[in-house]
């Protein structure tokens, strides 16, 4: 699902892309094969199954000749030119040369990529050089000035210079956000071998500020909140506090002070909820995105062939009624 820049927002109509602003209005005429939402002042447009990329008043800048791209992150973007994959600026020169099997999004200063099938991941930096590897990165993430990464089946936290700050003695860990990381200890508060797989969250002294008790947890902390699941999903806060019960099917984080949610039960749509738990847009979504600049895209309809993509505002308003 995409999030917006610019208060542009991509839309379809009769299976074409193009743009409206924040009153719904169009600003970009519906001329593209696909489109994606703006980053950095620029959206994916796609021509002919090529990707290229237009700014704001809908001039290509980038011409769509490569196989796929993903929206620019810290001034580049990752861009497919057969089986390799490597970086471009916004102005679509070459900044790293695509030769690698996989490469993710720039996160503060660096990014991480596998060279080819078979080899471990690694972390690269804007020019293209590995300065962290030989560890699992696997699921790791560049979040707080720390990695979490594995080493002999144990997981724990390293710096940039890849030295463990946080000891590799956890079952699991996440990255860490808004100062907290979730981890699965050895063994739970009992002494016993945390067989669960139960969550708590440390600090980044190493001090688990939230008892490892919770069943399962998002993987960060977003504007104070949690969700993490109890026979349904609810919401904590940075000291462990269930501020929100256990009510949802499915709980998203939060972002501009709502979170997408499914409630329990037969109905299996998306809605919003804010941070006391009132739902703020009734469930009647196939699916919902984050809010971005005030809106956030949605999808109506009972299966693929019947999907309609619009926009809505905080109050659940159309600016751009579903279509495709």
């Amino acid at each position: 699902m995409e999030y917006f820049n610019q208060n542009l927002f991509h839309v379809i109509k009769n299976g074409k892309s193009g743009f409206i602003n924040n009153k719904g209005d169009v600003v970009i005429d519906f001329e593209f094969d696909g489109a994606s939402s703006f980053s950095e002042g620029l959206a994916r447009i796609f021509v002919e199954e090529k990707v290229g990329f237009i700014d704001t008043k809908g001039n290509i800048v980038i011409e769509p000749k490569f196989d796929s791209a993903l929206g620019f992150s810290e001034g580049l973007s990752v861009v497919t030119i057969g089986d390799n994959q490597g970086y471009i600026d916004t102005k679509g020169n070459i900044a790293v040369k695509p030769s690698f099997y996989q490469a993710n999004n720039f996160e503060n200063g660096i990014a991480l990529i596998r060279e080819d099938i078979i080899s471990e991941s690694s972390f690269i930096d804007r020019q293209g050089n590995i300065i962290l590897s030989g560890k699992n990165f696997a699921v790791s993430k560049y979040s707080d000035g720390l990695i979490n990464c594995s080493e002999n089946g144990n997981w724990g936290h390293i710096s940039l210079e890849g030295n463990f700050v946080i000891p590799a003695i956890y079952k699991y860990t996440r990255e860490f956000s808004e100062g907290k990381a979730a981890v699965s200890p050895k063994k739970d508060i009992t002494g016993k071998p945390n067989k669960k797989n139960l969550y708590g969250f440390i600090n980044k002294q190493n001090e688990m500020i939230i008892p490892p008790t919770l069943q399962g947890s998002d993987i960060f902390f977003s504007e104070g909140l949690c969700a993490v699941w109890n026979n349904g999903y609810g919401y904590i806060d940075d000291i462990g506090n269930l501020i929100i019960p256990y009510d949802f099917e499915l709980g998203e984080h939060f972002n501009e002070g709502l979170a997408v949610f499914k409630p329990k039960g037969k109905n299996k749509k998306y809605g919003y909820i804010d941070k006391a738990g009132h739902i703020i847009v009734e469930p009647i979504f196939t699916s919902a995105d984050d809010f971005e600049n005030g809106f956030a895209s949605v999808v109506t309809g009972e299966n693929y062939n019947q999907y309609k993509y619009g926009i809505i505002d905080k109050k659940g308003n159309y600016i751009w009624e579903p279509t495709r």
